[in-house]
């Protein structure tokens, strides 16, 4: 090859080069003035719950929870340009399998609540942008008040997702979350007392209650 040529090379790939990082920092700059824009997000959300189990291992009884639909809210407030603060609910409505408690009432309505504040970190994207996002908080059980007693404990989650932003206001949110509750160690959970019984179905020594929630929500940017 001779100096012309070589030369002719060294332009070419001098000029791919600069093309690359002015098109990468052109879209860093697209990014982060997108973020700018907006300060605020809140999404809307739907899905489904799996799992949810008390058992006491003393004698055997155990209530679970039915896998059932959920819906919730989440509020994020920007950071920086990868961080968010979260504000992060969600209630499923379901039934509980209460016949080893109760005879009499072999089924109860319950709703299973989620309150946390946590944060999320989003990673570098230009419409679809993958993301951790974790929170500690409180669990709030409140079944059948005619049958059993509500009860709260301190719980916490972690989830994973994409969030898609097909403009600078509105967005989807596709997430998977694990959420784990912290029973007591003294706690007594669904009592029943009446003038036919007066049982509780669970004598907890510190287990844990686990569950699983697939959601997809619609993010208002603001």
């Amino acid at each position: 090859m001779d100096v012309r040529n070589a030369r002719a090379v060294t332009v070419v790939r001098a000029t791919v080069l600069v093309a690359s990082l002015l098109a990468a920092g052109a879209s860093q700059a697209q990014e982060r003035e997108r973020d700018e824009i907006s300060r605020f997000t809140l999404t809307p959300y739907g899905g489904y719950t799996f799992g949810g189990t008390f058992e006491n291992e003393e004698d055997s009884l155990a209530v679970e929870v039915d896998d059932a639909a959920h819906f919730g809210l989440i509020f994020n407030l920007r950071e920086s340009a990868n961080t968010q603060w979260e504000i992060f609910y969600s209630r499923q409505q379901s039934e509980a399998d209460t016949s080893e408690v109760s005879p009499t009432q072999p089924v109860t309505d319950i709703d299973v609540q989620y309150l946390h504040i946590g944060g999320t970190y989003v990673a570098d994207g230009a419409r679809a942008r993958p993301f951790l996002a974790a929170g500690i908080g409180g669990t709030r059980f409140d079944p059948d008040p005619l049958a059993f007693d509500s009860e709260n404990f301190f719980s916490f989650s972690v989830g994973a997702g994409w969030q898609v932003q097909p403009t600078d206001r509105l967005g989807l949110r596709l997430e998977g979350r694990l959420l784990g509750t912290i029973l007591s160690s003294d706690s007594q959970l669904f009592c029943a007392t009446g003038p036919e019984e007066n049982v509780c179905a669970i004598a907890s020594e510190g287990d844990m209650y686990w569950q699983f929630q697939t959601s997809l929500g619609v993010v208002f940017r603001f």
